[in-house]
């Protein structure tokens, strides 16, 4: 199955048992979950073990196991979206990261999205950590975050305003997060800049690349 057939079998289950936010997140960050669903792809065989970390409003966690990997979901408060959990057959787990263990060493990918960038910045190091501990050995971790000099970002704060997302407690640059991705002892396979965050919202109308109308996610 093509990684977009798996990202849209999961739309129905979304709007059905979503609320505002997860139907808001399925399109908005279409194209950002596709991305990770390629990454996932291109290091992981089919039937691999995944956790998906930060995992709320599960969307990537159930579009990764209509893909056919064994999913584990971690979230701080995954209770709103447990119906969808269910719906696509995927284990969740309650678990704060700053404060608890994984409590796993045998997953062959870790998919961390999107949620370095709310941690605590002191805590954020720790928990790369525990990532670490939960992988085997030869396991991927697949991390992304915001830019905090992206030209978007550099943009906004010469207009005056705060480039760093209100929910955000803190955005990194590159060398930041590969600096503390290698402290927690990983070797950087791979390292680049997408575009596709920052296009995100202007790339997502919903027409455009999934033919559907407007009030689905009015």
């Amino acid at each position: 199955m093509k990684v977009e057939e798996a990202l849209l079998s999961v739309k129905r289950v979304v709007e059905n048992f979503g609320d505002r936010k997860a139907i808001y997140s399925f399109y908005l960050e279409f194209h950002r979950r596709l991305e990770v669903l390629k990454l996932v792809k291109a290091y992981r065989e089919h039937g691999s073990t995944l956790l998906d970390i930060g995992a709320q409003p599960l969307i990537t966690s159930c579009a990764l196991r209509e893909l056919g990997y064994k999913v584990v979901a971690f979230d701080i408060e995954p209770e709103p979206y447990m119906e969808i959990a269910e719906k696509c057959g995927v284990n969740v787990v309650k678990c704060d990261l700053e404060r608890d263990e994984l409590r796993t060493t045998d997953a062959d990918c870790a998919v961390f999205t999107e949620v370095l960038e709310h941690l605590h910045y002191y805590y954020a190091p720790t928990v790369l950590v525990k990532i670490n501990r939960s992988l085997k050995i030869g396991g991927y971790l697949i991390l992304t975050t915001p830019n905090i000099v992206s030209l978007f970002r550099r943009l906004r704060l010469l207009l005056g305003k705060q480039p760093i997302y209100r929910y955000h407690v803190r955005e990194y640059t590159m060398d930041e997060v590969l600096a503390m991705v290698r402290e927690a002892g990983f070797n950087i396979v791979k390292a680049y800049y997408s575009a596709v965050n920052d296009l995100t919202y202007i790339d997502a109308e919903p027409k455009a690349y999934l033919g559907i109308s407007q009030n689905s996610w009015t």
